[in-house]
C-alpha cells in the first residue's frame, strides 16, 4: 500500500480527516458483525455443530467473514482521535471518562451480578475476571479501548510530528508484536492478560485506522479492500478447519486462527475497513438512509454492551436445534437480539440518570 500518496502531518498543519459521514455506517456494521458473531460462534465451537459437517462449515464461513469486527471498531476510534488538535490532557481525560469510564464500571458489575445469578459464578472467579479484563465475552474491547484512550494524548504527539512511513513501521510493528504473543501463547504456561494491558495489542489497529483515513481517495482502494477481505476471510475459514482438524477438537490452534490479532483476521479487518469507508461514502448525506444509520449509529455503543444478556437469555428460553435448522435459529436470535437491544438502549438513553452507561 502506497503512503506517499497521504495527506500531510506536520507541526505546523496538522491533518484533518476527511469526511467522516461513512463512519456511522462501519459503527452499524461492526455492531450487526458482533452480534452475529455471538450467535454463531458456539456453533463453530462444536457445541451445536460437529466439526466438519455442513452446519459447522456454513457457520465458520460466516463466522470468518465477521471477525473484523472488533477491529473495525478499535480503527474507527484511532481514526477519530488521533487527529493532532488543541485540547488539553485533562479536558480529553474527563471527555472520555463520561464516554467510556462510566460504562465499563456499570456494565462490568452488571455482568458479574448476571452471571451470578445465571450461572451461579464464584466470587474468586468474579475477580479474576475483571483482573484479566474480561468479565463477560465481550467487555473486554471497553478495557482495550480505555487503555488506548489512557494513552491518545502522547500517540497524537507522535502522529503529529513522525514521518508516516515510521507510522506505518510503527502500527505494523505492533500488529506483528501482538500477533506474535497470541501464538506463543498457544503453548502451555506460557502468556496471559491483564487489564492494564489488554489494550497493548491493538495499539496497531489503533493506529492504522488513522493512517487509513487519513489517506487521499483512491478509486483502487475498494478492489484492494475487497481482495484483502476475501482472501482473510478464505483463509481464516480454510485455517480455523485445518487446526480444529490436526487437533482433533476445536482447540487453541484454531482459536487462535480466529483471534482479532492472527494475520489472517488482521488482512480481513483491514480490507472490512476499506470496504466499510467506500460503501458508506456513497450512501448520500442527509437522504432517507443516512439518517437512518445516524440513528442506528448512537445505539450501536449501548447495544454492543446489553446484547450478549439478550441473545443468552433467548438462547436459554428457545434452545438450539439440531442439524441446519440451528443456522436458522441463530439467525433468528441474532435479529431478535438486535431489536430488543436497540429498544432497550433507546429507552434508557431517554432516562438521565442512566444514558451516560450506554
Amino acid at each position: 500500500m502506497r503512503v506517499d500518496k497521504a495527506l500531510p502531518v506536520t507541526p505546523a498543519s496538522p491533518a484533518t480527516i476527511p469526511s467522516t459521514t461513512w463512519i456511522g455506517f462501519a459503527r452499524v456494521a461492526a455492531m450487526i458483525a458482533v452480534v452475529l458473531v455471538h450467535a454463531y460462534s458456539p456453533l463453530v465451537s462444536t457445541i451445536y455443530a460437529d466439526l466438519g459437517g455442513p452446519t459447522w462449515w456454513a457457520a465458520n464461513v460466516v463466522d470468518a467473514a465477521l471477525r473484523w469486527c472488533v477491529p473495525v471498531f478499535v480503527m474507527i476510534s484511532g481514526a477519530l482521535l488521533l487527529r493532532p488538535k488543541e485540547e488539553s490532557v485533562g479536558t480529553f481525560y474527563r471527555k472520555r471518562w463520561a464516554k467510556i469510564g462510566v460504562p465499563l464500571v456499570v456494565w462490568t458489575l452488571a455482568y458479574l451480578v448476571w452471571q451470578r445469578w445465571r450461572d451461579g459464578i464464584e466470587v474468586f472467579d468474579a475477580v479474576s475476571q475483571t483482573a484479566s479484563g474480561s468479565p463477560s465475552i465481550h467487555l473486554y474491547f471497553l478495557y482495550v479501548i480505555a487503555g488506548l484512550y489512557l494513552f491518545t494524548p502522547f500517540l497524537r504527539t507522535v502522529v503529529a510530528h513522525t514521518p508516516r512511513a515510521g507510522l506505518w513501521w510503527f502500527a505494523g510493528a505492533t500488529l506483528a508484536l501482538g500477533a506474535t504473543d497470541q501464538l506463543l501463547g498457544l503453548v502451555d504456561g506460557v502468556g496471559g492478560v491483564t487489564a492494564a494491558t489488554r489494550f497493548l495489542p491493538f495499539l496497531g489497529y489503533y493506529l492504522l485506522g488513522w493512517l487509513l483515513v487519513t489517506r487521499n481517495d483512491d478509486p483502487r482502494d475498494t478492489r484492494r479492500g475487497a481482495i484483502a477481505f476475501v482472501l482473510g476471510t478464505a483463509a481464516t475459514a480454510v485455517g480455523a478447519w485445518a487446526a480444529a482438524t490436526l487437533e482433533g477438537e476445536w482447540g487453541s490452534g484454531a482459536a487462535y486462527v480466529y483471534d482479532f490479532l492472527s494475520p489472517m483476521v488482521v488482512l480481513a479487518s483491514v480490507g472490512a475497513f476499506l470496504l466499510l469507508r467506500s460503501l458508506g461514502s456513497r450512501v448520500r448525506a442527509g437522504g432517507p438512509v443516512d439518517r437512518v444509520v445516524a440513528s442506528v449509529s448512537g445505539l450501536s455503543f449501548g447495544v454492543y454492551l446489553v446484547h450478549v444478556m439478550v441473545l443468552y437469555t433467548l438462547r436459554d428460553l428457545g434452545g438450539v436445534p439440531e442439524g441446519l435448522m440451528a443456522l436458522v435459529a441463530a439467525a433468528g436470535y441474532a435479529l431478535a437480539t438486535m431489536a430488543i437491544s436497540m429498544l432497550l438502549v433507546a429507552v434508557v438513553q431517554r432516562i438521565p440518570l442512566l444514558r451516560s452507561t450506554v
